[in-house]
């Protein structure tokens, strides 16, 4: 599983533009996507700051909706001032989520998987190990 929230500065101005791509990109994902768990967007308190939290089946269903053609199809360069994605691990007990893995890249995976695990590497926090 992955699990990710994705930190994100919109430009100033571009909040409605934004937010009618965020309304396009979640209808899409949940019904032309499998093994997405979670896609919820949030606006922060901090003006044009904005979250996702993202949850799929596994690392491959993240690579598959980064290379969809609704996620690329969007001019996210013209509204992202700045994004960072932090991986998240649930506690255990206290959230509904599997925990997040790093499977590797197999012989038959395609050139999008590949390059996908160049841009979006899954990172797991050294302290999680061991920790359930």
């Amino acid at each position: 599983m992955t699990t990710i929230i994705a930190h994100i500065e919109i430009h100033e101005g571009k909040e409605k533009k934004w937010e009618a791509i965020m309304q396009d990109m979640v209808g899409r994902t949940f019904t032309e996507e499998t093994g997405v768990l979670r896609y919820e967007y949030f606006k922060g308190q901090k003006p044009n700051f904005y979250y996702c939290l993202l949850s799929f089946e596994d690392k491959w269903a993240f690579y598959r909706h980064q290379n969809s053609d609704h996620h690329e199809g969007h001019d996210f360069a013209d509204v992202l001032k700045s994004i960072s994605l932090e991986y998240l691990d649930p506690v255990e007990d206290a959230n509904p989520l599997p925990h997040t893995e790093d499977p590797a890249l197999t012989d038959d995976m395609n050139e999008g998987m590949r390059k996908a695990q160049k841009l979006y590497p899954t990172d797991l926090a050294s302290w999680w190990t061991g920790r359930k």
